[in-house]
Order: structure tokens, then C-alpha cells, then sequence
């Protein structure tokens, strides 16, 4: 393959990006040989050059705005979530120290600040909770295993859910009044 050849095998958008300089003449010695090489051997961007649109030359699909928005809030609530668990984790965790039990104080804020930020992460941050309830209830019944009995699982796992649904949800109304109070003063300004 001669070098000519090799040289025009640079894209079509690569070609498009490069035309601009080459015609204000600031465009190196090495891109003007590329573009000229590229447009010996391409219709479309030669066409583009001398100013008359090749209509066989499509044009780029244009990004899904859709997609990319969906993309970016998966990727904000998988930071979100991950957030509340480390929060709600570490409530758990220092609630087994025996000095005091820290669940009620991290809870309602975590899922204050995460509501604050995000009025949709109810239910995700919901399910987790109730997620880490059946957690917890597993692990105080494999912390005392020669007491174990279904109906102390099945009680701890129901005062669980239900302690931190409740304290979960009052953190929600706490992060949904700061949410709206946020919102309502920002339109005020405006």
C-alpha cells in the first residue's frame, strides 16, 4: 500500500474537524497533507470543501438526550444509594456497641439529606431500609445462636421494619420540607 493511500485513511469526521484550519491556513504542514490526501480519495468531503453539500454524505446521529439523562440519573442514584448505606450501615454498626443506639439518629438524617437532594429516592431508599431491617434481624439472631427461635427472628424482623420504615419516613418528611422549602425560596428570588 503506498503512503497516499495510507495517509487518506483518516475519517470522515477526523477530515471535517481539520477543513477549518487548513483554510485559514493555521493548520500544520502534516493535517493540510492529510485533508488534501483524504479529499483525493473521498466525494463527500471534497464536495463539503468546494461548498456544495454531498447529500449522500450523512450527517452524525444526533446523541439520545433521553438516554444520556437516564444514564446520569441511574449513576446519581447509585451515589445516592451508596451514600445511604454507608450512613445507615454505620447507625447499625455503632447501634451494636451497647452504648447507645445510633440507628435512630442516622437513619431519619440519612434519609433527610438523600430526600433533600432527591425527592424520587422514596421508595429505592424504602426498600433498602426494610433490606437492612431483615439484616439486622439476621445478625442479632446469629449473634446469640444458642437462643435461636423463629418466633425472636420473626419479632425482631418485624420491630425492625417497622422501627425503621418510622424512622425512615420521618427522615423522609424532614428531607421533603427542606426539598420544598429550597425549591419555594430559589422561585421566590427569581
Amino acid at each position: 500500500m503506498n503512503k497516499a493511500a495510507e495517509t487518506a485513511k483518516i475519517p470522515c469526521a477526523v477530515c471535517r474537524d481539520l477543513m477549518p484550519l487548513v483554510q485559514d491556513g493555521v493548520a500544520s504542514p502534516e493535517s493540510e497533507a492529510l485533508v488534501q490526501a483524504h479529499m483525493a480519495v473521498c466525494p463527500a468531503c471534497r464536495a463539503l470543501w468546494q461548498g456544495t453539500d454531498d447529500p449522500a454524505m450523512p450527517e452524525p446521529p444526533a446523541p439520545d438526550d433521553g438516554k444520556i439523562l437516564q444514564k446520569l440519573r441511574r449513576r446519581y442514584s447509585t451515589h445516592l444509594l451508596l451514600l445511604a448505606f454507608a450512613g445507615i450501615a454505620a447507625g447499625i454498626a455503632l447501634g451494636y456497641t451497647g452504648r447507645s443506639n445510633w440507628v435512630i439518629l442516622f437513619l431519619p438524617c440519612v434519609w433527610a439529606v438523600l430526600t433533600c437532594r432527591d425527592t424520587g429516592m422514596g421508595k429505592p431508599l424504602l426498600l433498602f431500609t426494610l433490606g437492612l431491617a431483615v439484616l439486622d434481624a439476621i445478625i442479632k439472631q446469629t449473634a446469640f445462636l444458642e437462643s435461636f427461635s423463629l418466633s425472636n427472628f420473626l419479632w425482631n424482623l418485624a420491630s425492625g421494619c417497622i422501627l425503621y420504615a418510622v424512622l425512615g419516613g420521618m427522615g423522609w418528611l424532614i428531607g421533603w420540607l427542606l426539598h420544598y422549602a429550597k425549591e419555594s425560596t430559589h422561585e421566590n428570588k427569581e
